[in-house]
C-alpha cells in the first residue's frame, strides 16, 4: 500500500471524539511532535522495525489519548542526509526509509516509514546513553513496544536466514544446470560486483543493487530512464506490483531539474497556483514528482522531476474549459492556510 494511503486511512479512521481508533502495533508507532533531539529514540524504533516486518512512526497524533494534533514545523527541517548518516553509524546493515508528510482534512501528518531489512538482523554498532543502547543490541518490535529481541524472535530470523541461503544456493544451482557455464559470471550483492568468466570485473552502484533487492515490487520490467525510454535494467521472475515508484537514487539535478519558480515558468502559472496544484494533488513527498534538497545557505529547497511537470501540464490541459477547477484548487489552499 502507498505510504500516502496507509497513513490517510489510519488518521480518517477516527471515534465520534475525532480520536485514531488505530492502537499503536507492530508496525505503528505515534508520536506527538518531531523533535531532531530525539534521533536516537526513532533510530531505535526503526531498527525494530526493519527487524519484523517493517513499520510507521507517525508524527502529530497523540498516543495517550490518540488525538491529532498536526506534526510541528519541525519536522520539515530534517535533513535526510545527516540523519541517514547517523542511522549507518549506529546500526548495521543500512536502514532503508523513507519520510514524507501527508495533508488530511486541513492538517499535516509527517512519517517515517523503515522497510524490513532484507538481511537481519539489524545490530547496534554503537552505545548510545541517551537509549540505553549498548553495542551489539538487537531490537525487535512487538505489540506497541521496541524491545531487545527474544529468543522465540531471535530463534526465528536465524532460521529464515538459513532457509533463505538454502533457496539461494538452490536457484544458483538450477540457474547453472540450465545454463552454458562458459557464459556464466557472479554477481556480489553486497558491493556491487559482477565478476565475469573472462577475467574482468564489472562493478554498478551498490545503491542500485540494493534498490533491486529490497524495492523490487516496485519495479516494473522497462527502463529507469523516464525521458529517453532507454532500457537501463530489467526485473524478471515474480514480482509484486502493487505500487510503481519509478525513479531510483540518482543525481537530483539530472532526475529533478526543476525548482519550483522553474516549474511555474514552464506551465505559464503563478508561483500561487504552482503551490496551490502541488498541494492538490499531494506531490510533495512522492518520489517520482519530488525531492527535498538540503543546502547550506536556506537550509533546503524542492525541486521536480520531468514527471512532475508532465503530469501538471496534462492536468492543466484536462481542464482547460473548466473554469472553476482552478479557482476551487485555490480557495482550498488559500482555507487551509488560513487555519
Amino acid at each position: 500500500m502507498p505510504h500516502e494511503d496507509f497513513v490517510t486511512q489510519i488518521v480518517t479512521n477516527t471515534d465520534k471524539h475525532g480520536r485514531v481508533k488505530s492502537r499503536e502495533r507492530n508496525d505503528l508507532e505515534y508520536k506527538e511532535s518531531f523533535g531532531l533531539s530525539s534521533w536516537a529514540k526513532y533510530a531505535k524504533t526503526m531498527s525494530a522495525f526493519a527487524n519484523n516486518h517493517g513499520g510507521y512512526i507517525l508524527f502529530g497524533i497523540k498516543d495517550s489519548p490518540r488525538e491529532i494534533v498536526g506534526v510541528n514545523p519541525a519536522f520539515e527541517t530534517l535533513k535526510q542526509e545527516k540523519f541517514t548518516e547517523s542511522l549507518n553509524a549506529h546500526f548495521s546493515p543500512e536502514l532503508i526509509w523513507e519520510v514524507g508528510c501527508v495533508d488530511i482534512e486541513n492538517v499535516s501528518i509527517g512519517y517515517l516509514y523503515t522497510a524490513e531489512s532484507y538481511s537481519k538482523p539489524v545490530i547496534a554498532l554503537k552505545a548510545i546513553s541517551s537509549e540505553k543502547i549498548s553495542s551489539g543490541d538487537i531490537y525487535y518490535r512487538y505489540r506497541g513496544r521496541s524491545e531487545k529481541i527474544k529468543y522465540p524472535e531471535m530463534s526465528r530470523i536465524i532460521e529464515d536466514r538459513v532457509k533463505q541461503e538454502r533457496e539461494q544456493i538452490l536457484k544458483l544451482m538450477e540457474t547453472i544446470r540450465n545454463s552454458d557455464t562458459t557464459n556464466l559470471g557472479i554477481i556480489n550483492y553486497n558491493n556491487g560486483y559482477f565478476s565475469t568468466p573472462y577475467g574482468a570485473d564489472v562493478a554498478i552502484d551498490r545503491k542500485l543493487v540494493m534498490q533491486v533487492l529490497r524495492k523490487a515490487k516496485y519495479i516494473k520490467e522497462g527502463s529507469f530512464d523516464e525521458t529517453g525510454g532507454r532500457p537501463v535494467i530489467k526485473v524478471t521472475g515474480k514480482i509484486d506490483l502493487a505500487e510503481e515508484v519509478p525513479v531510483p537514487d540518482i543525481e537530483p539535478d539530472v532526475q529533478y531539474p526543476y525548482l519550483q519558480k522553474d516549474l511555474a515558468g514552464k506551465l505559464n502559472i503563478t508561483s500561487y497556483q504552482l503551490y496551490s496544484l502541488i498541494w492538490f494533488y499531494k506531490m510533495k513527498g512522492q518520489k517520482k514528482y519530488h525531492m527535498e534538497i538540503s543546502t547550506s545557505s536556506s537550509g533546503k529547497t524542492h525541486k521536480f522531476s520531468d514527471i512532475a511537470l508532465q503530469f501538471l501540464a496534462d492536468k492543466i490541459n484536462e481542464n482547460k474549459d473548466n473554469s472553476k477547477w482552478f479557482d476551487d484548487i485555490k480557495s482550498s489552499y488559500q482555507h487551509r492556510n488560513d487555519k
